[in-house]
């Protein structure tokens, strides 16, 4: 018997699974990950004493009930976590699972693939310490650990200043959060207050508790390079017309998020650029339907 393939197990992968086995269908869900939750409600590896409130913060109760849910699916779905899926066919997938090659068939595919960092390269980027903020924020939630132990965090948007909060909280010492929009670009916050209030409240605490904490807040930085030989030992940078540097052992990186299409594309999906998102997306519609019958997009990984 054939059924329907949900790729990802987030939360975009996971409400798909509730509507496919509320209309009677029993999915199969595959995912990278060795538990569900994707990368914004990761679980770790093995328990380790922390409390949903200390992992989640103030996400925690959605996090919760995320995980809560899936559980409640497991008997209704098959479930494969630790799969890397590495080939799309029209009604065939091939994983890697197990240390095996699986082929797996399915009636209709929900690519629930979800988002993952944008990056440049900077001189230095290879160095070891650096990593993307999303590799940052996984080695917190999902290993309870730091990238070092003076960071620097930089690049831009709102998940820039959401992880150097989260390592404040957790008893790091952040010493810079350097962002590359310039100042006048949080003028945009103002506007947004009236679309997403909650949201841009956040943002603004988050920026708050890091200023009162006594980490240097820079904006319009440029020219960023990562210095060290072995590994990084600190950062160097332009702002308002002036070089400045300042040591560190770990940086996290990245220019926002984008949406992850490598298997769309695989799946032959049609791609448009998108201004607004400065990156291709798959066409789909209102719906989620893709231009390859049968390939259906969901989450942050449709853009």
């Amino acid at each position: 018997m054939t059924q329907p393939l949900i790729i990802g197990a987030g939360p975009a992968g996971i409400r798909a699974a509730q509507t496919l086995v509320a209309a009677g269908l029993r999915p199969l869900v595959v995912d990278e990950a060795p538990a569900c939750g994707g990368q914004i409600y990761r679980q770790p590896l093995v328990p380790d004493g922390r409390s949903a409130r200390a992992r989640y913060g103030s996400e925690a109760p959605k996090a919760t009930a995320l995980h809560t849910a899936f559980n409640g699916l497991r008997g209704q779905i098959d479930y494969f976590p630790n799969a890397l899926v590495w080939n799309l066919e029209p009604g065939f997938a091939d994983l890697a699972l197990d240390g095996t090659a699986q082929r797996f068939a399915h009636t209709g595919l929900i690519l629930a693939t979800g988002a993952t960092d944008r990056i440049l390269p900077v001189p230095g980027w290879t160095l070891p310490g650096v990593f993307t903020l999303g590799g940052a924020q996984i080695a917190l939630k999902a290993q309870g650990c730091a990238i070092g132990r003076k960071l620097v965090f930089v690049g831009s948007g709102p998940l820039l200043y959401l992880v150097a909060w989260q390592y404040l909280k957790a008893g790091v010492k952040v010493a810079a959060v350097l962002d590359s929009a310039p100042a006048r670009a949080k003028l945009a916050l103002v506007r947004g207050l009236a679309l997403a209030p909650k949201i841009v409240l956040r943002g603004l605490k988050f920026g708050l508790d890091l200023k009162l904490a006594g980490v240097r807040l820079v904006s319009g930085v440029e020219q960023v390079r990562i210095e060290g030989t072995a590994r990084v030992e600190g950062i160097s940078w332009r702002a308002g017309g002036r070089e400045q540097h300042l040591q560190c052992d770990g940086i996290g990186y990245g220019l926002s998020l984008r949406p992850e299409t490598q298997l769309a594309d695989l799946s032959g999906c049609a791609f448009h650029f998108s201004e607004r998102d400065r990156a291709w997306l798959p066409v789909r519609d209102k719906a989620g339907r893709s231009s390859v019958a049968g390939v259906y997009l969901a989450g942050d990984g449709a853009g």
